[in-house]
């Protein structure tokens, strides 16, 4: 009786590893941010009509994708980061600067600063660190508490034009 239960509780267990396993096998996580002036903190813009979006990917080996677009900004674009920890009311400090990527980013789009409009692509590879003091691993669990946002500054508008809170879809 003894040998027939360790059996059933050891083949339960395989199948639910292997389960486990096979679900998270090739799984990717898309995640998006609306920008606009409105979600802007501590003071919201309110005479601008930019707008962006952005998208990231993580896959199943810890590779971030992602895609920065904007345009209608009121004067010209002079960085665009990622922010956290924060909440959508909260402005903290930038984490990932989609102008100096760290080491362990590339960009396929480099983003071109000085318009009103445009684009910015690439990998972050998030098994490598994105600054002395956040890890990729670090960045991946503010995105999954929804505690990091995404922004573009300009000229006048320098603490951030346009803003929107990463979450997963």
């Amino acid at each position: 009786m003894k040998r027939s239960s360790i059996m059933i509780g050891m083949t339960v267990l395989f199948v639910v590893a292997s389960c486990e396993s096979s679900t998270n096998v090739g799984a990717t996580t898309t995640w998006t941010a609306t920008l606009n002036g409105a979600n802007e903190r501590p003071n919201p813009v309110t005479n601008t009509s930019g707008t962006g979006t952005f998208t990231a990917t993580i896959n199943a080996n810890n590779v971030m994708t992602y895609s920065l677009t904007f345009s209608g900004l009121t004067t010209n674009s002079n960085n665009a980061h990622i922010h956290g920890p924060g909440t959508t009311s909260q402005a903290v400090g930038a984490i990932l600067d989609f102008n100096a990527l760290p080491a362990s980013a590339t960009a396929t789009t480099a983003l071109v600063l000085g318009a009103t409009s445009g684009t910015a692509a690439g990998t972050v590879n998030l098994n490598q660190a994105i600054t002395a003091t956040v890890s990729g691993d670090s960045l991946k669990h503010l995105f999954e508490l929804g505690l990091a946002y995404v922004n573009v500054h300009t000229t006048q508008n320098t603490g951030g034009e346009i803003r929107g809170q990463i979450t997963k879809q």
